[in-house]
């Protein structure tokens, strides 16, 4: 088994990733002479005449990489060209910073800095070194001509599909059914369940044939989703860390991150959701052949319930042997028919290919496919190559007589298939612009699962990454990797629903062949060994305990340009180590210091001058040093998770490269005041908060040149801005939310013109989605609100807006999904306006509305809250869910019967009429006392009705049919109680504060309910008023809770036999539970609480029952007293001495006196009875 750590150098080819380092450094060279830097001791000569160099060599590097298989002196030569390229770039990259930095530092001191660039003593060295490259150079360039090299040209980036669907669509997943369909048998089987053990199903076969595919397919079927009580899914590879998998089992779970690292934790976690349940997990690529490390994890597995499954994918057939319990599926080769289905769906996707053209290409393809020997993973590949040439016949027949096959038939025996060079002939033919990119990725561990935003930073801080026209450095990045993806050098993978990027471990094989030695993981089990360390540019150190491979590392490869650790880890290593790379990597690019125990940064940081991306990320640093602002290169700075941050450097703003500034959102909470003149970061492409200032460097004019801010901006202390338009707001097209704050406090009527004119000022760019506006005292919108000139928001929110009278967004609005009105005092009308896409509306603290729309056709989501002159709700077909609260007038809620034009099954167009509130299912009503009915064709799920006076029936019973929850609240002499309509749907019944009820009515027919809750009705004496209205009519009951009730003295009847749990609280007067027998006959009950009933004497004379598992006891002094067990044990003691689990207070601790919380907050443990606004859905910003 190959060592996936291993940094010993093999024999390998040259690779072309050199190409695009050259033109980094031609470009590097001819700024260099345009800015005339170089004048001093003949170095512009020496700088050109490198330029000259690398430009003649650059054309034959194409032809020099296919020849040097056979000519073992080119690819020496090669070797010598990219370390000499690799040198020049590092002393070009320097003198560039340094001369660069010299001239910011002169215009700062307007033109009167004393030291000439001549004089520095960087300038000197860096002149010494640039002639050693030229003459190395020079060299290089005249050995090319005895190889007879010829100049190509690189075909340059292709287009490419914009749908990528197929690397995930399961549907597209050729010849594997019945293998699908033979594991999910052994799955749902229960001829496969194991006593006492867990089922272990291996699934066998070499590199490429699909195990993790068709592990994917199963995992998602919707028989294998419904069977599992939970299924999980871990990618083991190479080491199988016992922490690590436990800690992955638990998040997919949980779908929360876990931290602890603790072994015998994360044991006790695991057990804690898996014992007793019937599990699946998926062990993807199982290297292991110890059966000691699967040992200890099969003692937890069995923790679960009888036919649970273990599904395991592995290359090694030992693997079989030592964790398998049932035979393995062993996975063949692809057919050759379904083989060619899977590569004409890649290499030939395009509907555009001619009828004539495809006759001509499907037999060069199926004797490219023949080649490709039934290996999935290959005909992806080579596919994916010829994706996009489909008018190429001379690029088919390349693929077709490539040597490469010669190799693999005279390299494979008649079961091996040596794949890599089939992928390397997919590599070999990639754009030189995508072969860095794709090396790079070898410096991750297998596995690794990549992030295409993150990605595309570290390919830039590596300069790999050259903006094309007017797209951006990400833009351009983007494509490569989607390029790459189509091209199946990364997978997309879906599992429970989530997509996820990785690349598969042969391809990651591949890379680190072509990446060696330059690029290299460290192991901290491993011996850090490097055989070629002055080539190694690229190191990750994995695992915990790093500081010993990173000194060696630094002291071995001192031109190193990345530093990263990939992994969650936390990492260990000392401050002195942290000096040592500052001092001495004076090359390095990309520093990934994350998740480590570092809790200071010192300020020699700054020694690193070419630095691009540095992590600080889950550390515990309190401050930066301000010497980090000397970074000039600096494009991203990642400090999330540091929680303790609380401030940036002040002399932030000369990080004039920056383009990512990455801290957690509660951050910019924290944070007191912004560095001064950040406007100097005009590649910066996020800034979620700007505080406005009154003095220079913190005006809004700072925002005037930062064109490709993107995602969020929150603009407050809005009072303060002069000259609003100087932020040039409309220029950011880059920017989907707008948040634009005034401060609450003491108002100026004379400003009133003043904030109009900012707000005027402001106006966003067209692309906007998102807008907030908080405080905005003027008396009207701006006209870009008012004329609709954002025709593409989709949110919008408007709070403590006190001075508008009219709500204008313009009279269209085709894309605005949501609007939140908020604490508009004088707002008295939204005219009628189309909102056809509509789906949530919430008005909130508006006591002067009068007049909404009057009809919103898709509105799904309504909340009314105070708004004291609103009488008529609009028309909304399609809402579902309504919350109406401290509304005194409103009293008009029209029906409509609505006409809906759609296709029946025969495609021919029919009218469905229907009422419009028949799609509502909960509605919320609380304190509208003018409301008189309900709707009369109105089919809730979930109702709550409180202090509306006027209400006193429901509508008829058939319409109750889906009713779920039911809370009946303030409501006068219990009449709305007493029309509780029968219905089989009703889940759980809340009964609060009913004014003259001395008894609860007659129950209706409810053989369905499971929870009843009663509380504060001061008037309650007894629970029935006879025999027919007894609680024991009521079948289903299992929690029934009676709080607060003052006037109730005895429980007088018997309870549902169904009960589990009886909580009985804050009934002052109450001094028996019922009869002797009332208690011991609830054979199913478990949980029984009795607190604050300070006058019950005893427990009923029967007993309790043996199947209860809990008993509290708090505030009752005299039962207390009588169930002590101290002192021989008290009266009743016998009586509850079998329950396993007791709570009695002492009889000395006295009634509570807080006052209880609301009645739904007792709720939350019952179905039907969460305490949200009723739509389960996100509230408006305050």
């Amino acid at each position: 088994m190959a060592d996936p750590v291993s940094l010993v150098a093999k024999p390998h080819p040259v690779s072309l990733v050199a190409k695009p380092l050259i033109e980094g450094i031609i470009k590097i060279a001819f700024s260099l002479i345009k800015e005339e830097y170089s004048l001093l001791h003949g170095v512009k000569e020496d700088v050109e005449k490198l330029a000259s160099n690398l430009t003649a060599i650059k054309g034959a590097l194409q032809d020099a990489e296919k020849k040097q298989l056979n000519q073992p002196q080119l690819k020496d030569w090669l070797r010598k060209l990219q370390e000499a390229a690799f040198d020049a770039e590092d002393v070009l990259d320097t003198f560039a910073t340094e001369a660069t930095a010299w001239k910011e530092r002169k215009k700062v001191r307007n033109g009167k800095f004393k030291t000439p660039l001549s004089t520095l003593p960087h300038k000197h060295d860096a002149a010494l070194k640039i002639k050693d490259i030229s003459r190395r150079l020079d060299i290089i360039a005249k050995e090319k001509e005895n190889f007879h090299l010829r100049d190509q040209v690189d075909v340059g980036r292709r287009e490419i599909p914009n749908d990528l669907g197929f690397h995930v669509n399961q549907s597209d997943v050729v010849g594997r059914e019945n293998d699908k369909e033979s594991i999910v048998h052994m799955l749902l089987s229960n001829e496969f369940d194991r006593e006492g053990d867990v089922s272990v199903i291996p699934i066998i076969g070499m590199g490429g044939l699909g195990k993790t595919t068709l592990a994917q397919v199963v995992f998602n079927d919707e028989r294998v989703k419904g069977h599992f009580e939970s299924r999980m899914w871990v990618c083991v590879t190479v080491q199988f860390e016992l922490t690590r998998i436990l800690k992955e089992m638990i998040q997919f779970h949980s779908k929360m991150a876990f931290s602890d690292s603790s072994t015998s934790h994360l044991q006790s976690r695991l057990l804690d959701f898996l014992t007793g349940q019937r599990f699946l997990l998926v062990l993807d690529d199982v290297w292991t052949e110890d059966y000691r490390k699967w040992d200890s994890l099969k003692g937890l597995l069995k923790k679960g319930a009888k036919g649970s499954r273990v599904l395991v994918t592995s290359r090694i057939t030992k693997v079989n042997d030592i964790i398998g319990t049932q035979p393995p599926h062993r996975l063949g080769y692809l057919p050759e028919e379904e083989c060619w289905s899977l590569f004409s769906r890649i290499a030939l996707s395009s509907n555009s290919v001619p009828g004539e053209m495809r006759k001509d290409l499907e037999p060069i393809g199926r004797e490219i496919v023949r080649k490709c020997k039934g290996l999935p993973l290959a005909i992806k590949a080579i596919g994916g190559l010829l994706l996009g040439h489909p008018e190429d016949i001379n690029k088919w027949r390349q693929i077709q007589n490539s040597e490469i096959w010669e190799i693999e038939e005279y390299d494979s025996g008649i079961d091996k298939l040596n794949i890599l060079g089939i992928l390397k002939l997919s590599f070999d033919h990639l754009p030189s612009y995508l072969k860095p990119c794709f090396a790079y990725c070898s410096i991750f561990p297998k596995a690794y699962v990549f992030y295409k935003k993150e990605l595309v930073k570290y390919w830039m801080a590596q300069g790999f990454i050259q903006a094309r026209g007017r797209e951006t450095m990400e833009e351009t990045a983007i494509s490569y990797f989607d390029e790459l993806l189509v091209k199946s050098f990364f997978q997309l993978s879906n599992v429970d629903n989530k997509d996820i990027c990785s690349m598969h471990d042969l391809i990651h094989d591949l890379a680190v062949s072509i990446s060696n030695p330059s690029c290299c993981l460290v192991d901290d089990n491993a011996t850090c060994s490097l055989s070629e360390s002055h080539q190694c540019r690229h190191v990750s150190l994995l695992g915990k305990d790093v500081e010993k491979p990173m000194v060696k590392i630094v002291n071995d490869a001192p031109k190193l340009r990345s530093l990263l650790l990939p992994t969650d880890d936390l990492k260990n290593f000392s401050y002195q180590a942290l000096e040592k790379v500052f001092h001495t990597l004076k090359y390095l690019r990309m520093l990934d210091l994350s998740s480590s125990t570092i809790l200071e940064l010192s300020k020699s940081i700054e020694d690193l001058k070419l630095l691009r991306y540095l992590d600080l990320s889950r550390t515990e640093i309190k401050a930066l040093p301000n010497s980090i602002c000397n970074l000039y290169n600096l494009q991203t700075l990642k400090l999330l998770g540091c929680l303790w941050l609380s401030e940036l450097p002040k002399d932030l703003g000369n990080l004039v490269n920056l383009r990512h500034l990455e801290v957690n959102s509660m951050f910019w909470f924290k944070l007191s005041m912004l560095p001064p003149r950040m406007g100097k970061l005009t590649n910066l492409q996020n800034l979620p908060a700007f505080r406005v200032g009154e003095r220079d460097g913190f005006r809004i004019g700072e925002l005037k040149n930062m064109e490709h801010l993107s995602g969020a901006l929150h603009i407050s202390k809005l009072e303060n801005a002069i000259n609003a338009g100087e932020a040039s707001l409309n220029d950011k097209k880059n920017l989907h939310k707008l948040v634009l704050e005034w401060s609450e406090g003491i108002f100026n009527v004379q400003d009133e013109a003043a904030e109009t004119r900012v707000l005027e000022d402001l106006q966003p760019h067209p692309n906007l989605k998102e807008l907030q506006i908080f405080g905005f005292r003027g008396n009207e919108f701006p006209g870009w609100m008012r004329q609709g000139r954002l025709q593409n928001l989709v949110s919008v929110t408007l709070n403590g807006c006190l001075k508008c009278k009219t709500l204008t967004l313009g009279d269209q609005l085709h894309h605005l999904q949501q609007l939140c009105v908020k604490d508009m005092q004088e707002l008295e009308k939204w005219p009628e306006v189309e909102c056809s896409s509509l789906g949530r509306l919430k008005f909130s603290d508006c006591p002067k509305l009068t007049e909404l729309p009057g009809f919103f056709p898709n509105l799904r989501v309504l909340k009314v809250k105070s708004c004291d002159s609103l009488k008529r709700l609009p028309v909304t077909p399609s809402l579902m869910f309504l919350r109406l609260v401290d509304n005194l007038v409103l009293e008009e809620w029209p029906e409509a019967l609505v006409e809906l034009h759609t296709n029946n099954d025969q495609g021919q167009p029919e009218i469905r009429r229907f009422p419009s509130t028949a799609q509502l299912l909960e509605l919320k009503v609380i304190s509208c006392p003018k409301l008189q009915r309900l709707p009369r064709f109105f089919f809730p799920q979930k109702l709550e009705i409180s202090e509306c006076q006027s209400l006193t029936t429901f509508p008829p019973p058939q319409h109750s049919r889906r009713l779920q929850h039911l809370a009946l609240d303030a409501c006068h002499d219990g009449t709305l109680v007493r029309t509780i309509p029968d219905t089989v749907s009703l889940y759980s019944l809340v009964i609060s504060s009913i004014s003259n009820l001395a008894s609860l009515p007659k129950w209706p027919q409810l053989p369905g309910l499971k929870a009843l809750y009663i509380c504060n009705c001061k008037d309650l004496v007894t629970l029935s008023e006879g025999e027919e209205g007894s609680l024991r009519t009521l079948t289903s009951l299992k929690l029934l809770s009676i709080r607060n009730c003052p006037m109730l003295n005895t429980l007088n009847e018997e309870l549902p036999s169904t009960l589990e749990c009886l909580t009985i609280g804050s009934c002052p007067r109450l001094q028996s539970l019922g009869p002797k027998e009332v208690l011991m006959s609830l054979d199913s009950l478990k949980d029984l609480y009795i607190e604050d009933c300070p006058m019950i004497q005893s427990l009923p004379e029967d007993g309790l029952p043996s199947c209860l598992q809990h008993l509290k006891i708090q505030a009752c002094p005299l039962l207390a007293e009588r169930c002590r067990k101290e002192d021989g044990g008290g009266p009743d003691w016998a009586k509850i001495a079998h329950i396993p689990d007791l709570e009695i207070d002492p009889p000395s601790v006295k009634p509570s006196t807080n006052p209880p919380p609301p009645w739904y907050r007792h709720f939350l443990c019952c179905k039907g009875g969460s305490t949200n606004d009723g739509d389960g859905a996100e509230e408006c910003p305050n």
